[in-house]
């Protein structure tokens, strides 16, 4: 991985591993209460994650709860890998949400994927931001949304996710140096969109 990644805004869940194990074994038990705490929880945070990836906000909301439809089917599957079951679970949600963006990308924009070429809603802020800094976060993440969904796949996964371009490649299925030029043009294209503004 990369050491370019970008921490996520601060998208505070405050629960303890006892709290979390609770909600974790009542969805993989699948009863509505716990599977609805889980999504009111955790829905921000996978929002913040798919609004980087999608061109809308309605589109990050299909791709936020086909992640929650998957978290909930592979619950099961989920073995915390840290002393902590919150933050192994945090890590964990994080990748079935990026994995259901590329997923989406894949599904409805395929031919821009396989290319090869060489916010509104937006209300996540860190702790001690100030209101400038926010105002800038918001800008470029409008910038982003606007960057075709080849540039922002290759920019969001590198830049804010901290893969590598081999990485990337597999996870896109396309070269490694497709990979690296599309981050090269995405930068580009986001430097003049944000002079733009």
């Amino acid at each position: 991985m990369n050491t370019e990644a970008q921490p996520e805004p601060s998208i505070r869940v405050n629960l303890s591993n006892e709290e979390i194990e609770t909600v974790l074994q009542g969805c993989r038990l699948n009863q509505r209460v716990a599977q609805k705490k889980l999504y009111t929880i955790y829905y921000r945070y996978a929002m913040s994650i798919a609004l980087r990836y999608s061109s809308s906000y309605d589109n990050a909301v299909e791709i936020t709860n086909d992640a929650f439809l998957k978290i909930y089917k592979d619950l099961k599957k989920f073995v915390p890998r840290f002393d902590s079951t919150a933050i192994s679970f945090m890590a964990w949600f994080k990748k079935v949400v990026i994995n259901s963006s590329i997923d989406y990308l894949r599904k409805y924009h395929k031919k821009e994927m396989m290319v090869t070429t060489d916010l509104e809603h937006v209300v996540l802020s860190y702790e001690h931001e100030t209101a400038e800094q926010m105002f800038q976060y918001k800008e470029i993440m409008k910038a982003i949304q606007k960057l075709s969904p080849t540039y922002k796949a290759v920019f969001n996964l590198y830049v804010i996710e901290g893969f590598s371009h081999a990485e990337i490649s597999v996870k896109l299925n396309i070269a490694e140096g497709t990979s690296k030029s599309n981050l090269s043009k995405a930068r580009q294209n986001l430097q003049k969109l944000l002079q733009r503004e």
